[in-house]
């Protein structure tokens, strides 16, 4: 094989690889995800602080990932904050992410949350919803232990990782 017939066979299978995986990605309006602590530490007045942060963190990474994935085009939900804040928070608002993701012309809505049961044991959450029919798509869970950003991050890194992207074609 000549040299410019391997150039050219090189160049071809750069470009294959840098394709995306998915040529049309699903829109998805990702909702920030809850905290919801169900621990004792509440009857002695735990504020939470370090927990509040991890859940910010955990949307942007979620947000990051799935756009990352080439399977989602993940739509910012900012245009219908005012309207979600009417109804409270996403996971827990009796299924009107749907309706705000319709809104915002995304054919999915995830949305999640991390319960705290004790100081060692949370569970990490990720709801899927259809946004025309309103129906759950999916609800993944996974429960880990320790108290830490990394330990979080692992949760939901497994949730997207085995369930999210492995139930999408």
């Amino acid at each position: 094989m000549s040299r410019s017939a391997i150039s050219v066979t090189l160049t071809g299978l750069a470009w294959l690889a840098s394709a995306p995986l998915h040529a049309d990605p699903t829109p998805v309006a990702v909702f920030d995800m809850s905290f919801i602590n169900f621990s004792q530490e509440v009857d002695y007045g735990a504020t939470n602080e370090a927990e509040h942060a991890r859940i910010a963190m955990l949307n942007q990474h979620l947000r990051e990932r799935l756009d990352e994935s080439g399977r989602f085009r993940v739509v910012d939900p900012a245009p219908v904050s005012a309207e979600l804040a009417m109804h409270g928070e996403a996971f827990t608002c009796n299924h009107c992410e749907a309706a705000l993701a319709r809104k915002l012309g995304a054919g999915l809505s995830i949305t999640g949350a991390v319960q705290k049961m004790s100081v060692l044991v949370q569970t990490v959450i990720l709801r899927e919803r259809d946004s025309d029919t309103g129906e759950i798509v999916a609800l993944y869970q996974t429960d880990i232990r320790g108290n830490t950003d990394i330990a979080w991050k692992r949760g939901l890194d497994f949730l997207i990782d085995n369930r999210l992207l492995t139930d999408h074609p």
